[in-house]
């Protein structure tokens, strides 16, 4: 798309990209800004907002020239409303059974309790779905949780349950993200209340990641906090959720859940959906033998 010769530093730092999205081969696409930490880990690239503008500036580059796949990160930017449609009836049943050859169920049925996985960085949701896609856990962006509409929302799913909601949060560690988490959870938990939920049901909200454990576990790079930031009287560096490598974030978050979980449950859970879903397919092959023919 657009003819790049870099130059022979670039060509080594285009190299470490490259065997960073190696490393992580199975959690791409990952964002920049976790390109960005792990050079910074394992190949001493600068830890400063330029450096990041630098790297993302070279990649929009590299992409573009075909030295970097596009798909292998993340850069999140546009809405799509489909509205397609069918050519027609055969064409239907084809993208039904489609449908029937992925079905599943809802792996948190029977478990004792419902868990969400929120995190800070919407760029990272589809990452963390993955990660806790074998338990048919729900991911939510709360970046946009200013917003009251999306509280409510959220409130009122909690209501409709007949469990109790443990919300999995994953978010920065600095001022802003442990106010933003806070606040999220109170104004949340208020809403609910206010929709009648019982009080033995208000959910409760965990931080899964960054704690201050897993700063001095992982030793992970922090930077200080903003002089304009001092929300809960901070004290300390911070860390950014992508600051942990994504094997890393992928086993706080699995522990996070299977703390919680019930796996015998899930297991009679995926022997019934393996049942059901070949059962789905067979009637739906009968179907488009016996009527598509005969469809207007």
């Amino acid at each position: 798309m657009a003819p790049w010769r870099p130059q022979a530093k670039t060509l080594v730092r285009l190299d470490q990209v490259q065997a960073v999205l190696d490393e992580y081969a199975e959690h791409l696409p990952l964002t920049c800004r976790q390109v960005f930490y792990r050079l910074v880990g394992a190949y001493g690239y600068p830890k400063t907002e330029q450096a990041y503008d630098r790297l993302t500036n070279m990649l929009v580059r590299a992409r573009r020239a075909g030295l970097i796949p596009f798909d292998a990160l993340r850069d999140d930017g546009a809405t799509h409303v489909d509205q397609a449609g069918y050519v027609n009836a055969a064409h239907f049943l084809r993208s039904v059974r489609g449908a029937a050859q992925s079905y599943r169920r809802d792996r948190q049925d029977r478990q004792p309790v419902v868990l969400e996985l929120w995190c800070e960085a919407a760029g990272m949701a589809p990452q963390l779905a993955r990660m806790v896609e074998h338990y048919g856990i729900d991911v939510y962006s709360s970046s946009g949780f200013d917003s009251l509409t999306v509280k409510h929302d959220a409130a009122q799913r909690f209501v409709q349950r007949d469990r109790r909601t443990v919300v999995l949060h994953v978010g920065d560690h600095d001022p802003s993200g442990r106010a933003l988490f806070d606040s999220v959870a109170s104004d949340v938990a208020l809403l609910a209340l206010g929709l009648d939920l019982p009080e033995w049901l208000v959910p409760e909200f965990v931080e899964v990641a960054v704690t201050p454990a897993q700063v001095e576990r992982y030793a992970l790079p922090s930077s200080p906090a903003k002089a304009t930031d001092r929300r809960g009287g901070w004290e300390g560096g911070t860390v950014q959720a992508e600051a942990l490598a994504p094997d890393q974030l992928a086993a706080e978050v699995r522990q996070a859940v299977e703390t919680r979980f019930d796996l015998y449950q899930l297991a009679k859970v995926l022997d019934t959906e393996e049942a059901e879903r070949a059962y789905l397919v067979a009637e739906l092959d009968r179907l488009a033998s016996g009527e598509v023919s005969g469809a207007p």
